[in-house]
Order: structure tokens, then C-alpha cells, then sequence
């Protein structure tokens, strides 16, 4: 048998996002009430950030958007 797959909308805000301490302009990423990642601009690239700290760099929105909700989807 097969799984149905669920339909979850992710929504993407604008949002200010603390990176080792400095409050940066970014986006925050939500299922519902619950923040599953932030994403800061940083030096006109992307930057995926976890607890404050950095974890990686992306070219554009759409590689960092994928790669926090890959992580997401990882760990739960």
C-alpha cells in the first residue's frame, strides 16, 4: 500500500533574524504556528540559520527555501 502524500503549506515572512548576536533583515519559514527554519541576507547571498548560527550559504532564495525544509523534513 501506498501513502497518501500530505498536502502542508509552508508559508515564507519577512523577518529579522539573529546571527552570532546582530539583527539581520531575512525571512522566517512557518508550518502553521510552528518555525521550522530562518533564512538571513547576508553579503547579497543567503544564509540558512539554526539556534543564531550560521549552517550554510545559498546562491539565491529558492536553494536556501529548499534546503531548510530538506533539513526539516530530516529531522522530523
Amino acid at each position: 500500500m501506498r501513502k497518501k502524500d500530505k498536502k502542508i503549506e509552508i508559508q515564507i515572512s519577512d523577518a529579522q533574524v539573529e546571527v552570532n548576536g546582530a539583527q539581520l533583515s531575512g525571512y522566517q519559514l512557518t508550518i502553521g504556528k510552528k518555525v521550522i527554519g530562518q533564512i538571513a541576507e547576508i553579503d547579497e547571498k543567503y544564509a540558512a540559520v539554526k539556534n543564531g548560527d550560521v549552517v550554510d550559504f545559498h546562491k539565491n532564495l529558492e536553494a536556501a527555501v529548499e534546503a531548510v525544509i530538506e533539513a526539516y523534513n530530516l529531522n522530523n
